[in-house]
């Protein structure tokens, strides 16, 4: 089987979706598939120099315009048992020039999608934004076979589906081999470098940019600890945005226990759990949840909400709380509730801490990059099988 891997234009992959295309393209050649990686040169966004606005609009016809055509010709050199895979949904703009072709397309998460039909209350695309999503929608409504990260996600690109999927199976994602408990000195030299002022108080980590990671549930859960005297600092991973900053810098008495990083490096985030006290995921939703999965790895406890996929992903292995309330008058109640199943994962006995530990690190290593692997061997090649015999 020859594998073509469609992924993201190199100036707008994040650092996840690399991540996933290269596990994928070396995963499947060490066990001697041959993977031919195919993605938009960047061309005219060269163009642009340091003018980002510019680059922005030249890159969408680099990946809308002058990819087409490649896409194409491509498709009439490749070899007939050639599957093409699709990294993400996202890129189902150019789905319909290789749907004639076997196909299979990777969906991580629907977030965006469901913002733009006015089903997510915490996200509001704008107009443009809106049309964007519905141009992805009909993009991947024409492929045939899907591989969805998590349940949730699968049961939501159902109700996208125009017409039943001729494969549509879950493959969670692989546990990243980095993410292991540290002994407590070299987490703590590590995270000193960072945070010098941190240690060695008490601290909640929390990791996440996006709408959906609730981060100003976060900090009201984290407020309701601080004022039942409950005192433990909070570290979160990713810069605030206007509206958060503006909410701390209403609570002076919480800013010096507050402490923020813009970005933070593999090893330091390691640390981050290995050290922390417990990670607070509260999330509005997810497509999977890798930070579930990378804390229970590093024998941190995971405080997180009681509905999928964060579920699906922790198992019984987390403490979960209720969702978000969408009514603003209910947020704070909920803050307080969230609050007091916090107090109860940090006043754990020793004894109960070591279960919770090994109850994490059990369901970590059922997310093997191994079993990863085999599950994409099998079902790229039943997605091969289902197309040609058609």
């Amino acid at each position: 089987m020859n594998i073509i891997l469609l992924r993201h234009y190199r100036l707008t992959e994040g650092p996840s979706m690399h991540s996933f295309a290269d596990l994928i393209a070396s995963g499947l050649r060490a066990r001697g598939y041959q993977v031919q990686e195919l993605t938009p040169p960047i061309l005219l966004a060269r163009l642009a120099g340091e003018n980002s606005l510019l680059r922005k609009w030249l890159g969408y016809l680099d990946q809308f315009v002058l990819f087409i055509p490649i896409i194409f010709l491509r498709a009439y050199v490749h070899p007939p048992s050639s599957l093409y895979v699709v990294v993400d949904q996202a890129l189902g703009p150019w789905i319909p020039f290789i749907k004639a072709r076997p196909h299979l397309v990777h969906v991580h998460d629907l977030l965006s999608l469901e913002g733009a039909l006015g089903r997510q209350p915490f996200h509001v695309l704008s107009g443009s934004g809106r049309l964007y999503q519905r141009w992805i929608r009909h993009g991947f409504r024409s492929a045939r076979c899907f591989l969805s990260v998590s349940m949730a996600t699968r049961h939501a690109l159902a109700e996208q589906l125009v017409r039943p999927a001729l494969l549509s199976e879950v493959v969670y994602n692989p546990l990243l081999s980095h993410f292991v408990a540290l002994p407590a000195d070299a987490a703590s030299v590590e995270v000193s470098q960072s945070l010098p002022n941190l240690l060695p108080s008490p601290f909640l980590f929390h990791i996440g940019r996006t709408w959906y990671k609730n981060r100003l549930g976060v900090l009201s859960i984290w407020e309701q600890l601080c004022k039942q005297g409950f005192l433990v600092d909070l570290v979160l991973v990713g810069s605030l945005n206007s509206s958060l900053a503006d909410w701390v810098e209403q609570r002076p008495l919480l800013l010096p226990k507050l402490h923020v990083l813009d970005h933070a490096t593999d090893a330091l985030v390691v640390a981050l759990y290995s050290r922390a006290e417990a990670m607070l995921f509260p999330s509005h939703a997810e497509g999977f949840g890798w930070p579930i999965l990378e804390a229970m790895a590093c024998g941190c406890p995971v405080i997180t909400t009681d509905c999928p996929p964060m579920s699906e992903v922790a198992g019984d292995a987390a403490t979960l709380i209720p969702p978000y309330p969408t009514q603003p008058d209910a947020q704070e109640a909920w803050a307080v509730d969230a609050s007091w199943r916090v107090q109860a994962v940090l006043q754990r006995t020793p004894a109960e801490r070591q279960r919770a530990r090994q109850l994490g690190l059990l369901q970590a290593s059922r997310f093997s990059h191994s079993h990863w692997l085999d599950q994409l061997e099998d079902l790229y090649q039943r997605a091969l099988y289902l197309q040609e015999s058609q």
